[in-house]
């Protein structure tokens, strides 16, 4: 095999095969991940939003809030004394929406889990229901 021609600025190196359109693969774990033409989208799963912060909140604000949490419920201050640890230092603070069916509770950050990669969550509703996000 011969290299002995240059390539010029305006050829393209093709590496690999190009892809033929609307072909993997393989099949997504999923499906299909965007509908076929002429097909209706299915309504996504309420799991989907949960995942995403709905606002944001200051440190002052979710300081004062997780401690009226405890004032207001029995065995709070237990579960995060033994579950979590001490939040560090942030101007602000995420602020999801709960997951509980019929909630309308906000969940606020109320430390970090003790055993898990992640921030422990009180919700501010009825449900008064703890999580990891």
């Amino acid at each position: 095999m011969s290299f002995s021609r240059r390539q010029t600025s305006t050829e393209r190196v093709r590496y690999s095969a190009s892809p033929v359109a609307g072909e993997r693969s393989h099949d997504a774990a999923t499906g299909n991940v965007r509908p076929q033409h002429g097909e209706s989208e299915e309504p996504v799963t309420s799991n989907v939003g949960q995942n995403y912060p709905y606002t944001s909140e200051t440190d002052a604000d979710r300081a004062a809030t997780i401690a009226r949490l405890v004032s207001e419920r029995d065995g709070l201050a237990a579960t995060l004394s033994s579950e979590s640890t001490p939040l560090d230092g942030h101007d602000r603070w995420w602020v999801w929406k709960c997951p509980t069916k019929g909630c309308p509770g906000l969940l606020h950050a109320a430390g970090y889990a003790a055993d898990k990669h992640a921030v422990f969550v009180v919700c501010d509703g009825t449900c008064g229901k703890t999580y990891l996000r």
